[in-house]
């Protein structure tokens, strides 16, 4: 578990952040979704929400916090799956498009 303590955990995290960003940027781009300023702001912090909700897991197995782990985790993990698909609606790409 010295995995999770590590800078190479955080770095991995960083690298899959900017990937991901990177790749919701080239999917609005090839569906012809607007993306505003204010967009942008509202999905960068969830995904750092939901990169919190992974590292708080991460963090806590490393240190042996099992428990930790699972109510954190649970906690978080359905914060993050809510505030998701509020801004799924929010920035309207649920909707069907006719």
């Amino acid at each position: 578990m010295s995995y999770f303590t590590s800078g190479v955990f955080w770095f991995i995290e960083g690298i899959l952040f900017c990937v991901v960003l990177s790749g919701f940027k080239a999917w609005t781009i090839e569906h012809g979704i607007k993306m505003s300023a204010w967009k942008w702001v509202m999905v960068a912090g969830w995904i750092l929400l939901a990169g919190f909700t992974i590292a708080f897991i991460g963090t806590s197995l490393g240190e042996s916090e099992k428990t930790a782990a699972l109510v954190g985790g649970s906690s978080f993990g359905v914060i993050s799956i809510l505030t998701g698909f509020v801004l799924w609606r929010v920035l309207g790409l649920g909707k069907r498009r006719s």
